[in-house]
């Protein structure tokens, strides 16, 4: 796939801050005899649990590496995505970045910019839940190995407020309405979000809407172009959307709130549902307490009528996790690959799931495993699910879907016309409509 010339601009805008960055990741030994590898990571800096988890994983490889020499750059959100395609353009990524396994990072990939992983995973495939090794290219290319198996749709609920306001969680969207004047009237925000970023409402809510309005064969008719966006499959979970955002259900100032905003609220129990991605796991296991873990639930959203798609279900990708530049080779080759491997592998893996996450390494949740992580596990082995809507689509359109979902939810849009404004760009734009 081809660079698009729109992401041009990005350069312009942050290449200068790149330069530095880059500037020799061809170089493979350090002056003190180390191979020096440089990583672009996809990292909050702000959260403080992620970071946590993460340096305990970097410290433990550096013990069982000295010979390696990471030097990590750190990016998150959109400025991250920015950074790397600008990267990209220039012909100047660097030796290790953390990569999608589908199209949000897919100009990348797909431009002979990133190398097949595939011999390397190929010697360690048993040691990996078959799901998280699905081949990410047009030719069973692994451009990346995931850290884990994302559900990107959990309903996380707090029992114990339910409870007190004598509710259950609801079985239809018609009772969680009518839960809505109840749980504001106790001084709760009915369901926490943040989507100030744009992406969560579509990544972490939308996508699972779309697979029980259409389902898995209708969207992969609209990828083709036999089915469109515009139709009340598509609209029909736009509706949905619409109707909480009229009703207030969602957080106050849910388009400019900050990711972790929402977080923060039902950790500090001013919530009852809370909606985000499976990972938000090993932040909840760090951040509540005991107690509190024993009563948050994992749901999904409740029956909508007239569904397509597959009951009860959310929305799922193989996880994200580090790639490696197309121009390694040698011993800087095998020194990333140790990194790579190190980090989803058996050994990162069981780092991480000590503190809350769901690694894709075969068992490595136990007994012992946080009471959160189990839960989560729980939830992956009974759900069934559907397709993400920035994993399947190329990344440039949520550039068009995300602002017009948050023009809808302030007014300004209906349903039918963000549904139209986005088949209008994938009808245009997206190559496999071609």
């Amino acid at each position: 796939m081809m660079l698009r010339k729109r992401f041009l601009v990005v350069v312009v805008a942050v290449l200068f801050a790149t330069v530095l960055v880059v500037a020799g990741c061809s170089r493979g030994q350090a002056d003190d005899g180390k191979i020096t590898v440089r990583v672009f990571h996809y990292l909050d800096l702000a959260d403080n649990t992620s970071t946590d988890n993460f340096n305990e994983v970097r410290r433990a490889f550096e013990a069982a590496n000295p010979n390696i020499n990471l030097e990590f750059d750190y990016l998150f959100d959109e400025a991250y995505h920015n950074r790397l395609q600008a990267m990209a353009v220039a012909g100047q990524l660097p030796d290790v970045m953390f990569l999608w396994p589908d199209m949000r990072t897919g100009d990348v990939t797909g431009a002979g910019l990133v190398k097949d992983l595939s011999p390397w995973v190929d010697q360690v495939a048993h040691e990996f839940v078959p799901a998280a090794l699905d081949a990410q290219g047009p030719n069973g290319e692994i451009w990346e190995l995931p850290e884990q198996i994302t559900a990107t749709h959990v309903m996380f609920t707090n029992e114990r407020l339910l409870s007190e306001l004598g509710l259950a969680f609801p079985e239809t969207f018609e009772e969680l309405l009518a839960q809505g004047d109840v749980i504001r009237n106790a001084g709760y925000i009915p369901i926490a979000m943040d989507n100030g970023g744009g992406w969560q409402m579509q990544s972490t809510f939308l996508s699972a809407l779309v697979e029980r309005t259409g389902g898995r064969d209708w969207f992969d008719r609209a990828v083709l172009g036999e089915v469109s966006f515009a139709d009340p499959e598509f609209v029909r979970a736009l509706v949905v959307i619409k109707t909480l955002s009229d009703a207030q259900m969602f957080t106050a100032g849910v388009n400019q709130a900050e990711y972790g905003q929402a977080l923060t609220d039902f950790v500090n129990e001013r919530a009852v549902y809370f909606i985000d991605g499976g990972w938000r796991t090993s932040n909840l296991t760090g951040e509540l307490t005991a107690e509190q873990q024993e009563y948050t639930a994992y749901n999904v959203f409740p029956r909508l009528r007239n569904e397509q798609g597959q009951p009860k279900s959310t929305a799922v990708v193989a996880g994200t996790g580090f790639g490696m530049n197309a121009n390694l080779s040698g011993e800087k080759a095998e020194a990333a690959w140790k990194w790579i491997y190190f980090f989803a592998g058996p050994e990162g893996s069981a780092i991480k799931a000590a503190q809350g996450w769901l690694p894709a390494t075969m068992n490595a949740v136990g007994p012992d495993a946080p009471v959160l992580t189990r839960k989560l596990a729980d939830f992956l082995a009974a759900t069934p699910g559907g397709y993400v809507v920035d994993s399947i689509m190329q990344a440039e359109g949520m550039g068009v879907l995300h602002p017009a979902i948050q023009e809808m939810m302030f007014g300004a849009l209906t349903p039918q016309q963000v549904g139209t404004r986005y088949e209008n760009w994938v009808a245009a734009n997206d190559s496999r409509r071609r």
